[in-house]
């Protein structure tokens, strides 16, 4: 759990140091990766709940296999989101 949270503690670094002060949007921009790390928390705490909750599902190895598939598919589909919003308000490509 430590790593995980050093690994995004990194990823953020990474993200925030994006804008410079020297930019004509750097405030949509420094709120945007506010914005980033406020989407990628709430999609983390999602899937780490539906993990969870997958992980206690009975029956058949497709049934488990499916309830897996949705928390990943969730999870994708959430981080995709938390990138196209900050794109769309900082302008980055």
């Amino acid at each position: 759990m430590v790593i995980l949270r050093l690994i995004l503690c990194i990823f953020l670094f990474s993200f925030l140091s994006h804008c410079t002060k020297t930019s004509q949007s750097y405030e949509a921009c420094e709120r945007a990766d506010l914005d980033y790390l406020v989407c990628s928390l709430v999609v983390y705490q999602s899937y780490a709940f539906c993990a969870e909750t997958a992980a206690n599902v009975t029956g058949s190895t497709e049934v488990k296999a499916a309830a897996k598939f949705r928390c990943d598919a969730e999870r994708l589909v959430g981080t995709y989101l938390c990138d196209d919003i900050k794109k769309k308000k900082c302008g980055t490509k």
